[in-house]
């Protein structure tokens, strides 16, 4: 939902940049070159992006001064999807005139659809203090610098947002996001009570704010935020893990079975869930069961001590003491650095 929403995002910048089309002074211009230029302004403004750029490629071999040529370039780059084309025409027209904060902004944007957030926000904060009135280009502005893990940039920039609109659920989203990566688990988790309160709630916002409550063990909290999540989104596995995995800690073994197997069977690489499930049948005495689950979970993500130490206590009951042996060694080699839990990231990026 949030890469969808991103896209969206990209476009009504983009959008707001596009004002600028190619203006020619005739005084430093070859003929040629202009006639070119203006061809492939024709066609870009009929969405014809391919044919545009060859025009304004040909027009850069005639002459490569002709003024705002890189940046109409980059424009048909960005417009057709080639990014990195895009980013290389916007460098350009930023090296010829840096003080340009539209190019910089469409420079910004480009990196930020490739990927290259820190990147991203090096060009995007001047171009939106530039621009002070664009809240798209400060929204993405600070979704970069939340995903290129500059936290406190990102805190600065989706308070600024709030300021602006205090019943944003996304901004509350983002900004929890960006405190619990700042160990402040429990102003996140206020955040995402907001975001909830603030319809229309968004998709996973219930699911992040039971996240929250069941890193900080309040297990019953976190159930209720999961059920509400599967209300409208019945095939979250990962609400459904969490939510087997809350019923677990709160002894209701039966129901967190029926949970973890209906996650597993929407994605079979839930490591929690395949861990969780073999503790939920170990705990009914169904050996064999239990150990293939603590398998699968270690052949999703071997560094995880917890189903090393699980299977190793239940390979030593039933008999097989040097494989338990080998597990526990695992889990000695691990201890010494087990994670804390994951960060909460619900923008593109999803728990393990």
């Amino acid at each position: 939902m949030e890469n969808r929403q991103s896209a969206m995002r990209m476009v009504r910048v983009v959008r707001f940049l596009s004002l600028m089309l190619l203006t020619a002074q005739a005084g430093a211009a070859v003929p040629d070159a202009v006639a070119e230029a203006a061809r492939g302004a024709a066609l870009a403004r009929e969405g014809k992006y391919d044919l545009a750029i060859e025009h304004y490629k040909t027009a850069l071999r005639l002459n490569s001064r002709l003024p705002g040529l890189q940046l109409n370039l980059g424009l048909a780059y960005f417009k057709s999807n080639h990014l990195l084309e895009a980013a290389a025409a916007f460098e350009e027209a930023v090296r010829a005139d840096s003080g340009n904060f539209q190019a910089r902004a469409l420079l910004g944007m480009s990196y930020y659809g490739s990927g290259r957030y820190r990147d991203a926000a090096t060009q995007l904060k001047p171009a939106s203090e530039a621009q002070p009135e664009n809240l798209e280009l400060r929204y993405t502005l600070a979704q970069s610098y939340l995903w290129s893990e500059q936290y406190q940039e990102a805190l600065r920039e989706f308070q600024l947002l709030l300021s602006k609109n205090p019943d944003s659920a996304p901004v509350h989203i983002l900004l929890g996001e960006a405190l619990d990566a700042s160990n402040r688990t429990e102003d996140a988790t206020a955040e995402f009570e907001a975001a909830v309160k603030a319809p229309p709630v968004p998709p996973d916002a219930h699911f992040g704010l039971g996240y929250l409550y069941w890193k900080l063990r309040r297990y019953a909290e976190a159930g209720h935020e999961f059920e509400a999540e599967l209300a409208t989104q019945p095939r979250h596995a990962q609400a459904l893990t969490y939510l087997g995995d809350a019923e677990m800690h709160a002894d209701l073994n039966k129901p967190a079975e029926t949970h973890l197997r209906r996650a597993l069977a929407l994605d079979a690489n839930m490591r929690l869930a395949h861990l969780d499930l073999g503790i939920v049948l170990a705990a009914k005495n169904d050996s064999d069961g239990a150990v293939r689950q603590f398998r699968e979970a270690i052949r999703i993500d071997p560094s995880e001590p917890d189903a090393h130490y699980r299977l190793a206590k239940l390979l030593g009951s039933l008999g097989s003491p040097e494989e338990a042996h080998a597990e526990f060694e695992k889990v000695k080699a691990l201890a010494a650095e087990v994670p804390p839990p994951p960060l909460l990231r619900l923008s593109g990026r999803r728990l393990p």
